[in-house]
């Protein structure tokens, strides 16, 4: 039987390459655009099923009934609301399809996510560099074997 010895220093390498490929992953491959309330209003009619709205940042955004759409609490939790099927009035946003039911005064922020491209591409790129690096890491620091 092969039994591999590992190095303390081999040890802390992967566990430090492990974390690096599990913060990439959590900063996720999306863009995320804000808007101002008049713009965001312009998702919720629902004959509708595309609309351009302009983001804070002067960006054009193309929203269809799969693009993810959310509004942020003052408190900074997420909700997601479906577009074209959510009611905003002067006092409350209602999306009877997502159980959501939320007061415009405690909304901080409206918002649209875009998968991006670019960032996904990275992320992939990155992810499978780290796996590289890990095993050739692992056969690099790898001490003597032993025969039981």
């Amino acid at each position: 039987m092969l039994k591999l010895i590992f190095r303390p220093r081999a040890r802390r390498f992967v566990a430090a390459s492990m974390a690096l490929i599990f913060a990439m992953a959590a900063t996720g491959c999306y863009n995320t655009y804000t808007f101002e309330r008049e713009e965001f209003a312009k998702l919720q009619n629902p004959s509708t099923q595309e609309a351009v709205v302009q983001s804070v940042g002067g960006s054009a955004v193309s929203v269809d009934p799969q693009t993810n759409v959310y509004v942020r609490s003052v408190g900074g939790r997420r909700y997601q609301v479906t577009p074209f099927n959510f009611k905003l009035t002067e006092s409350q946003l209602v999306a009877s399809d997502r159980d959501t039911l939320l007061m415009v005064n405690e909304l901080q922020s409206y918002e649209v996510d875009h998968l991006s491209t670019w960032k996904t591409a990275l992320l992939l790129a990155g992810a499978a560099g780290a796996v590289a690096g890990i095993i050739v890491g692992v056969i690099i620091s790898a001490g003597s074997s032993t025969e039981l």
